[in-house]
């Protein structure tokens, strides 16, 4: 299942990185996920053409529920390659 427009708008500094975790309601492991850079191209000015690239993808262990299931959150790291501010949030989605 794919999603779309998660979290708050960032802005990252040409050359800079930011690291997001997100979750599902009670830590729910939904197996793989990658997560990339959406583009809210409603506040992004025309000629705004920074390069996000996602890379660190990560799940983690925060421990056990009711029942022995797992209880996890996911990471990625965004990366600024370019010379330019660049505005996010994430989308991204499961792999089956």
């Amino acid at each position: 299942m794919s999603w779309n427009n998660i979290g708050a708008f960032t802005e990252v500094a040409p050359g800079h990185s930011v690291t997001w975790e997100y979750s599902w309601e009670n830590g729910q492991d939904m197996g793989l996920q990658l997560a990339g850079p959406n583009y809210p191209t409603s506040i992004i000015a025309p000629g705004n053409l920074a390069t996000l690239v996602a890379s660190n993808q990560g799940k983690q262990l925060l421990g056990f529920g009711k029942g022995g299931g797992a209880m996890v959150s996911y990471v990625v790291t965004i990366t600024n390659t370019s010379n330019e501010f660049g505005f996010h949030n994430l989308q991204g989605g499961g792999v089956s």
